[in-house]
């Protein structure tokens, strides 16, 4: 078969196109850092490469709200501490009240710290965590104890999820209705403040055998928040480790990732330095071995 001069172009138009097709994907290689840009370039490993994206994602999502909700947690084992801490001095003060020996000042001053401590605990209840009361149930939005004169609450005694993992969601709120009452003497809830109204009651009344009948459950009500600081204690910490497992898998995910996608930079160098030398030599031969022909002058 006779080889003209234009089978050689063709045949050295191909080498070239297909040479410079090499050199544009090694030179994205190297802008990018990545072996993999699309999915032509390994459509198995385009694959891999979404799939451990999708993961990353996910766990990066569950880690923000693990995150969240121990900042949530935190908050409420703060404010459950405190709590403990007023109602023990409230007890202290019931002993003083039940042994029937104060005089009328005294009688009075008790019942005036009682009161102040009441107040607090009160504006421990409607704690928030941003914008979020951390004792209302889901209704978030609501604060537990109401403060414009009403006496009803929208607060609920619904648990607070956060998902931080698949199908895993953890409870991190406290019942505060249960935990506290609605904050009115009539509700019978049984709640602290329910409690600490009928205290002050007896207490500027001068009753001291409600008083000291009142110490039991003020007891109740102290072993009650510090079972629940307990119970949301081992809450803090297993989301504690759960957010740890999820920051090592997010990093063995990530090193997965670069293994597929990433490219070996020293090797994609070498690889689109000896593509250019082909390349070049390729135009210097094809220069020398297509001459012009007579053909070409008559144009």
């Amino acid at each position: 078969m006779r080889i003209t001069s234009s089978m050689m172009s063709q045949d050295l138009l191909r080498n070239l196109q297909s040479a410079e097709e090499k050199m544009n994907n090694l030179q994205n290689q190297l802008s990018s850092g990545h072996r993999i840009n699309k999915p032509s370039d390994d459509p198995v490993g385009i694959q891999n490469v979404m799939t451990f994206k999708s993961n990353i994602a996910a766990v990066t999502q569950w880690s923000s709200n693990a995150g969240e909700a121990l900042q949530f947690m935190n908050t409420t084992e703060g404010a459950l501490q405190n709590i403990t801490s007023m109602l023990q001095r409230v007890r202290d003060l019931a002993v003083e009240g039940a042994n029937g020996t104060l005089d009328a000042s005294d009688q009075s001053a008790v019942a005036d710290e009682v009161g102040q401590l009441t107040d607090q605990i009160k504006m421990m209840a409607n704690s928030q965590v941003g914008s979020k009361y951390i004792f209302s149930g889901t209704a978030t939005d609501q604060k537990l104890i109401p403060t414009d004169g009403t006496s009803t609450t929208g607060a609920n005694g619904n648990d607070i999820t956060f998902e931080v993992g698949n199908n895993l969601n953890i409870s991190v709120s406290v019942n505060g209705l249960k935990l506290f009452g609605d904050g009115t003497s009539t509700s019978g809830s049984g709640g602290v403040l329910d409690t600490l109204d009928k205290l002050s009651q007896a207490l500027k009344n001068n009753d001291s055998t409600t008083v000291s009948n009142l110490l039991g459950t003020i007891d109740n009500n102290i072993s009650n928040v510090i079972a629940q600081n307990s119970d949301l204690g081992a809450r803090i910490n297993r989301v504690t480790a759960i957010q740890s497992q999820l920051d090592s898998t997010s990093l063995n995910l990530q090193t997965n990732l670069s293994s597929v996608q990433d490219a070996d930079m020293a090797q994609t160098i070498t690889d689109f330095t000896s593509q250019q030398n082909v390349y070049q030599a390729a135009l210097s031969v094809g220069a020398k071995i297509i001459q012009p022909s007579l053909v070409d002058f008559m144009h």
